[in-house]
């Protein structure tokens, strides 16, 4: 299956606005919403296929383009934060009504637990690949990169190492074309540690963490991801065999299978949205 981006970057669904600066793609379905939100470089074009699966699933989902990224590229500042970001995905979720679902990948994690702290009601927080909180005990700070202009994706090389596991499936060009700038300021917020979160605030929200087996090992060592899982008091799980960007193409239905178990289990009776 092709990891090429949907025409025009558009994700399955209804576009809507989320604030002034982003927007969101909806489809309809059995409620609470799964919000999927981005990490850095990529757009909500990334949960194609994802948004596609859910929708059969029968599960009500969101993918939401945060500021400056996919169809909104072209608004993109070097001075964007992660709680920026965050506006962004609270926004989202207020406009889809209810509590949702925050689905957080890489970078994106955090913008899902900051979204959390602000939001008055989460049903459930997955993350996937999850970039750590600063204030999780043990975090190992990244290198930082200039600040001041956008920095742009990886050349191909480290992006296929980096975000696919070594491997290139098919639409590995469109892939790459798709990607983004990503503000530095952003980068810099996981990377020095300044992002934190308050673990009290997720006792009562239902979570799971989702382990990439072939993740960047890098920004994703041995046991960050059960450490995150267990700062915020919820479940983790390992997929052996997915790389960093499992919801795209050739990993998106083994990788979904899980979320959507989680989702079923905890909200089988939730009404349509």
């Amino acid at each position: 299956m092709s990891i090429a981006p949907p025409a025009g970057l558009a994700s399955p669904g209804t576009r809507r606005p989320a604030g002034d600066r982003a927007a969101f793609f909806a489809t309809k379905g059995v409620g609470p919403t799964i919000l999927c939100i981005p990490g850095g470089y990529h757009g909500a074009w990334c949960f194609a296929a994802w948004m596609a699966i859910f929708t059969e699933a029968g599960i009500a989902a969101a993918a939401l383009e945060t500021r400056g990224k996919g169809s909104l590229a072209t608004a993109a500042e070097p001075a964007t934060g992660i709680e920026d970001y965050a506006t962004d995905a609270v926004a989202a979720a207020m406009a889809l009504g209810g509590p949702v679902v925050l689905l957080g990948h890489s970078l994106g994690a955090l913008i899902a637990m900051r979204a959390a702290m602000r939001l008055p009601r989460v049903a459930g927080l997955l993350l996937v690949a999850p970039s750590p909180p600063g204030n999780m005990p043990g975090v190992a700070a990244v290198p930082t990169v200039p600040e001041g202009a956008l920095i742009p994706p990886p050349a191909e090389a480290l992006a296929v190492t980096r975000f696919l596991g070594g491997e290139r499936p098919a639409g590995l060009a469109g892939y790459l074309a798709a990607l983004s700038p990503e503000s530095p300021r952003a980068l810099n917020d996981r990377y020095a540690l300044r992002v934190l979160v308050d673990p009290a605030r997720f006792a009562t929200i239902p979570s799971l963490v989702v382990e990439a087996g072939r993740d960047d090992a890098e920004r994703h060592p041995a046991g960050q991801d059960a450490a995150i899982s267990r700062f915020l008091g919820g479940e983790h799980l390992l997929l052996t065999a997915m790389p960093h960007c499992m919801m795209l193409g050739p990993w998106a239905v083994e990788s979904a299978a899980p979320l959507i178990a989680w989702h079923r289990a905890r909200f089988a009776r939730g009404e349509e949205r």
